[in-house]
């Protein structure tokens, strides 16, 4: 089975928090500019950096992202 990501959850999450995307930014150690391209499509964070994510908002790494497979199910 192929999956993709289909978009971020990461404003729902941040949302949920109470955390700004500046915040997230400072505790994964990455710069504003990239967290905002991982909301907006353009980037991914790498799986180390999914892992301290999903720490941070006590989920697992596939609650970060929207995934959708090649049939168009999402999971």
């Amino acid at each position: 089975m192929a999956l993709r990501i289909e978009r971020s959850r990461l404003p729902i999450l941040l949302a949920q928090a109470g955390m700004t995307q500046a915040q997230l930014a400072r505790r994964l150690k990455l710069s504003d500019s990239f967290i905002h391209k991982v909301i907006k499509g353009e980037r991914q964070l790498s799986l180390t950096k999914s892992k301290e994510a999903a720490i941070i908002f006590d989920c697992s790494i596939d609650d970060l992202y929207e995934w959708v497979d090649e049939a168009g199910k999402r999971w």
